[in-house]
């Protein structure tokens, strides 16, 4: 008998654990190709996604223990594994050929620099003599173009930094322009350009920005976008911070709260950003060969926005020139790749790096771009 109740026990145990198994590596799909599936449709796949990277580390973790205890399910999340590599090399792309240009290659090269700067107020609440954090790092980058998103009024009554911040962006960026009502969508760049129009409805916090930026003789559009963001409250990232550090199970309120406060905005966020997607494709659609867009997508590599706006002939610097994932959020724990730089051409990225400075709850992405000698 007792040895009939322990087959029943390992039984039961093995169908528990098959099913864990196999919940893991449906999640671990949906994660993956959630951002396939339009947000009005099913928006909660938009969120799978933005955990993609949190069920590829689970389902390694799966693998390396069924590995030891139940071998055959080894096989299935290794054709998980496989089915998800397009999207995982998205999110952790694998490039070996990492490096800064030749000497050569800087012949033609120019680089273009996306910052949320957070209207320029310091994050960490640093307030140096010298001047504005924000600012000094946008001086030293180097960087040929600037986009900013979230930046308040460089000049006038009210401006960040000091005198000697501005008049050297000025010396170093002769050609500026800013529209506070556009998510504070700021360009300063070396090069000469017009502002392009681009009508589109009053989405609240999502908006983009065009030029037609002539580097080197070579007519470019940049696209400078603050993609919708979720809108959440300080209560909303406080219940967020509190889940995230509990060593219990969340409470029913704290559940329901989640469901009904961050989920719901995080769906009308995603559905408003597929909106705000769609527009700039069909404005790119329009536009020349050489293109680079950049900004605060407020949305992860592989989400429905990401991938819709990437849809028109784009590709992603960060995926064509860099080892690894990173992260450029940097504040309440919403550890994710939220802005990026993407372009289509007679130019390449040949190099993407992230500043680690903290004065904005965002981090600077530059990308230096190499052209193309034979055209």
């Amino acid at each position: 008998m007792s040895r009939s109740i322990t087959s029943i026990l390992k039984s039961a145990i093995l169908a528990v654990w098959v099913g864990i198994n196999v919940l893991v590596a449906l999640c671990t799909l949906l994660a993956a190709y959630g951002g396939y599936i339009p947000p009005r449709i099913f928006p909660l796949a938009q969120l799978a996604n933005m955990t993609f990277s949190g069920w590829v580390i689970l389902s390694a973790i799966l693998l390396a223990v069924n590995f030891i205890a139940v071998k055959r399910l080894t096989v299935m999340f290794g054709v998980t594994m496989l089915l998800c590599a397009g999207p995982l090399l998205t999110v952790f792309p694998i490039n070996f050929n990492l490096g800064s240009p030749t000497p050569e290659e800087e012949k033609t090269s120019f680089s273009v620099l996306s910052y949320n700067v957070l209207g320029f107020r310091d994050n960490e609440e640093a307030t140096p003599s010298w001047g504005n954090r924000t600012l000094s790092y946008i001086i030293n980058s180097g960087a040929d173009i600037v986009c900013l998103q979230e930046a308040a009024p460089l000049h006038g009554k009210g401006a960040y930094g000091n005198k000697a911040q501005r008049d050297s962006l000025a010396a170093i960026y002769p050609y500026y322009t800013e529209l506070p009502d556009r998510a504070g969508e700021t360009l300063l760049s070396k090069y000469p350009f017009k502002l392009i129009d681009t009508p589109q409805p009053d989405w609240g916090s999502g908006h983009y920005t065009a030029y037609e930026v002539n580097i080197d003789g070579h007519p470019t559009t940049v696209v400078n976008c603050h993609l919708q963001s979720i809108g959440l409250t300080p209560d909303d990232k406080e219940l967020y911070r509190e889940l995230t550090d509990k060593d219990t199970r969340p409470t029913k309120s704290e559940l329901t709260k989640v469901k009904n406060d961050l989920i719901g905005k995080l769906s009308n966020a995603f559905i408003t950003r597929a909106e705000q997607a769609q527009s700039i494709k069909d404005f790119l659609t329009g536009r020349g060969d050489n293109v680079i867009l950049v900004g605060d997508f407020n949305d992860v590599p592989g989400s429905y926005a990401y991938r819709t706006i990437k849809s028109c002939g784009l590709r992603d610097a960060y995926s064509d020139c860099a080892f690894g994932p990173i992260i450029t959020y940097n504040t309440n724990r919403f550890y994710f790749r939220i802005d990026h730089i993407l372009y289509r051409g007679n130019f390449k990225a040949a190099e993407i790096k992230r500043g680690n400075i903290r004065s904005s709850d965002h981090y600077p992405l530059t990308a230096t771009f190499i052209r193309d000698n034979k055209e």
